[in-house]
């Protein structure tokens, strides 16, 4: 799922993180000087600069707002405040700020993204110039990442549209042997919910709605519609409305169209809640408000014999650099008799339900989380409702066969350790309503109306979408982390089959060996780590990519003197080395580190003049010199490059309590082996240059104080050095990178007409003279630091790039991208 916390380990994760252990012999430090009214100061300068005066870049470059709308024919839907074409359906007032489309869900409560913000930075992303060459995708193809949402064609036997979390819409012709895309490239590949009308209107909504636990997702900017089966798509609104949960539409009148609208995690959202399209066919009408500026809509649900009735869920959640709640006050479960004009909230459950601990049922409680509804189609007086808890474990599954007016508690569908905020979705088999499928790491099945459960074995984990199709009996297409399953009996266990083509996977980082451009490595969200070969066969095949490693694959590594030694981690830094020789294969895991928290993606990396070291970050910094064996402490302990966790990001559930305060890069000089670079989440940026006997920090000299996404020494020089910073999780929409050729005395802002998004990677190709940033909005390169930034080729999808790595051959690039896989191009020339 997204980013399991440590022992919980599914596929074939390794054992969980080791515990920290008692601190060694420590080498002598000392405390650099810092003056704490100068850095109250920047602090204040900081705030004022980043948060009131949102510039695009920390220089203050300004380009405007202006923005280029993305469509295929006339009017596009009205947003939010625009006038409708009828008086009935005139448009209520928006809120103040809406969300970007690629802020990360790692956003703290700073400052607001503004929408003309949004549109700048991909103003700003088209208007560079492209390099010359096109991107070519690589793989993996066969894997399968995750699905948010899915939709069966009644008009066209074995058609489905898939909507993928990082990666658009999907159209499978074969019954979901393979797919072709049917969203263009240039537009925002993230996306939340997608559904067919019955004249054949096809509605996307882009931005999701599941927030993960430590790792990433992704908001989108509103509504598309489709009417010739996903060739063209053309926004229609809401477009400030960061992620949408569900779309629904009434079977018998295609024109009336709901919305769940669930806003931005970490920020305030111009539209949040419930919407309903305009009799017009254009604009949106909030018909559900949200009674707070962390609340928005998650799911609906229609009568299907009745249009009318309506039910939706509202859910309370928020989450800053280290902290998630996901439940409030806010959440709740509501019915519409006349087609949304009013509501009434559902509340009435006659019992408690085992798994709530506070007795409160679906009333609103800090302890609702999100919920999940599915009405029977046989009998749409049978209703199910799951809820969750904020931190994790279920709270409730209810049963109603009055229509909602009153539940009754049933079974446990989930396990108590769960994340429902990561599922909340039910479905029920058109032809039993007693014949149930909850969402959960394991697909949950009851035959008896939800008293009783067990598992639908043979799929993947963290179910998300599910729907029958109508024109073949018993046959169910399923979409989760893993992709797409299908299966011909009714969803029984282990009947499921997998896709055989499904090229969108999220990749977190990305190797390749320094003497074979084929061999390659990447660590994928919930898909474990995966390579282009096998250890019994010498050639690689780029499109049958093969696991070595389990759970969420993160950071990886093939030693450059030897490509048959090679790593990989899942989250947390559960990490292990693998060797291959002789046809056989082993695995190394390593030995025990010294950090009391370690963030999800925690940093390894290979000293770049003698691969033996090996170094590894969680709140302090360990070395090993054989290769992970055993590792040395070389950093102070407690919080010293860290700084303590600040109160209000202290997360209060049982997962990611230990995952924020941590060290996020590391970067050893090549020249000078004692030299070593370390940034932390914190905004920190620290410089040793005696192995760790001393450090000092870089922190405040002009410098932002913001999360450290990628350190790059020059490999010629070890006072030549690139930072970049991500400030979206404080909602400064800046690009931050950053140069210093003095060791870090000195810095200077080398961002230039980046977009404003976050810069994920840098990587520095000292043959070429030219550095690359790998963004939420592609792959850019300047040379020779004129700060000229252009487009690494043409043809990527505008999805996040989280890794990019240079061939030993400085013949090629590798962009990983976190929903459309990898892919290559040659390295431009200039």
């Amino acid at each position: 799922m997204a980013d399991d916390p440590p022992g919980e380990p599914r596929h074939s994760t390794p054992d969980s993180a080791p515990e920290p252990a008692a601190a060694g012999p420590r080498p002598r430090w000392t405390t650099p000087r810092l003056v704490l009214a100068g850095v109250l100061a920047l602090a204040i300068v900081a705030f004022f600069v980043h948060g009131l005066t949102a510039p695009n870049h920390a220089s203050g470059n300004d380009r405007g707002e202006a923005a280029e709308r993305v469509h295929d024919d006339a009017d596009g839907g009205k947003e939010e405040g625009e006038e409708g074409d009828d008086e009935e359906e005139e448009e209520e007032e928006g809120g103040p700020t809406a969300p970007a489309e690629y802020l990360t869900q790692k956003f703290t409560s700073g400052h607001d993204v503004k929408p003309g913000q949004v549109k700048n930075a991909r103003t700003q992303a088209r208007a560079l110039k492209h390099g010359s060459g096109t991107w070519g995708q690589v793989g993996p193809t066969n894997v399968g990442g995750r699905v948010t949402d899915l939709v069966v064609d009644p008009n066209h036997p074995n058609t489905f549209y898939v909507a993928v979390s990082g990666g658009g819409i999907w159209r499978s012709v074969d019954a979901g042997k393979t797919f072709t895309p049917a969203w263009p490239v240039d537009q925002t590949q993230t996306m939340g919910a997608i559904a067919l009308g019955s004249d054949g209107t096809l509605w996307a909504g882009t931005g999701e709605a599941n927030p993960s636990g430590g790792g990433l997702t992704f908001f989108g900017d509103g509504v598309y519609r489709s009417a010739d089966g996903g060739r063209h798509w053309k926004q229609w609104g809401l477009t400030d409305s960061g992620a949408i949960g569900k779309i629904v539409v009434d079977p018998a009148n295609p024109r009336r169209v709901f919305v769940a609208a669930a806003g931005n995690l970490s920020g305030t959202a111009g539209q949040r809640g419930i919407y309903r399209l305009g009799a017009n066919g254009k604009s949106w009408k909030q018909v559900l408000k949200t009674p707070n500026n962390t609340t928005g809509g998650i799911d609906l649900a229609l009568d299907p014999t009745n249009g009318k009735r309506v039910y939706a869920a509202l859910w309370d959640h928020k989450r800053n650099n280290g902290a998630r709640v996901y439940g409030g006050v806010g959440s709740g479960l509501f019915r519409s008799d006349d087609g949304g004009d009013h509501w009434k909230r559902l509340e009435n459950v006659v019992g408690t339900h085992p798994a709530d601990t506070t007795g409160t049922g679906l009333k609103s409680d800090a302890s609702l989380g999100r919920i999940g509804i599915a009405v029977a189609p046989g009998n749409p007086q049978r209703v199910y409702v799951v809820s969750g808890s904020p931190y994790g474990p279920d709270k409730g599954f209810y049963v109603s066969n009055d229509g909602g007016d009153t539940f009754t508690p049933g079974g446990r569908p989930g396990s108590s350790g769960g994340y429902q905020w990561w599922f909340g979705r039910m479905w029920v088999d058109p032809k039993d309503e007693n014949h149930v499928f909850s969402a959960d790491v394991n697909l949950r099945e009851s035959k008896d109306g939800g008293a009783t459960w067990s598992d639908s074995g043979g799929v993947h984990s963290d179910q998300h979408a599910m729907q029958w199709d109508p024109k073949v009996a018993n046959r169910i297409y399923l979409g989760n982390d893993g992709g797409i399953y299908r299966s011909d009996q009714n969803g029984a266990s282990d009947s499921w089959v997998h896709a055989t083509y499904a090229p969108w996977n999220q990749s977190y980082h990305l190797a390749v060996a320094a003497d074979d451009p084929n061999r390659l490595v990447t660590g994928l969200q919930d898909n474990g780590s995966v390579r282009t070969w096998t250890n019994t066969a010498g050639a690689s095949d780029l499109s049958q990519w093969n696991a070595y490693g389990g759970g969420d694959g993160h950071n990886v590594l093939i030693d450059p003197s030897d490509h048959d030694i090679y790593y990989e981690c899942s989250q947390v830094g559960v990490c292990t080395r693998h060797e291959d020789g002789d046809g056989t294969s082993r695995s190394i895991r390593f030995g025990q580190r010294h950090s009391a928290r370690i963030t999800t993606d925690a940093p390894i990396v290979l000293d770049p003049s003698n691969p033996s070291v090996l170094y590894f970050g969680g709140n302090v910094l360990d070395r090993s010199t054989d290769r992970g064996a055993t590792f040395t402490q070389i950093s102070p302990p407690g919080d010293y490059l860290t700084g303590p966790v600040p109160p209000d990001e202290n997360d209060q559930g049982p997962f990611y309590a230990n995952e924020y305060a941590t060290i996020t890069s590391i970067a050893p000089a090549k020249t000078d082996g004692d030299t070593i670079y370390v940034g932390t989440d914190t905004g920190r940026m620290w410089k040793t240059t005696d192995l760790g006997a001393h450090w000092t920090e870089l922190t405040g000299k002009g410098l932002p104080t913001r999360w450290v996404n990628a350190i790059v020494v020059d490999p010629a020089n070890a006072d030549h050095v690139y930072v970049a910073y991500s400030g979206y999780r404080e909602g400064d929409t800046a690009a931050n990178v950053w140069e210093t050729t003095n060791g870090g005395g000195s810095w200077h802002n080398i961002s230039g007409k980046l977009p404003n998004a976050p810069v994920e990677m840098l990587t520095y190709d000292q043959v070429s003279h030219q550095l690359y940033a790998a963004t939420d909005y592609g792959v850019f390169y300047d040379r020779n630091d004129r700060k000229s930034w252009k487009h690494v080729g043409n043809g990527l999808p505008d999805t996040p790039v989280f890794d990019i790595k240079v061939t030993g051959d400085h013949r090629t690039i590798y962009a990983a991208t976190f929903g459309r896989s990898v892919w290559k191009i040659p390295v431009p020339n200039g």
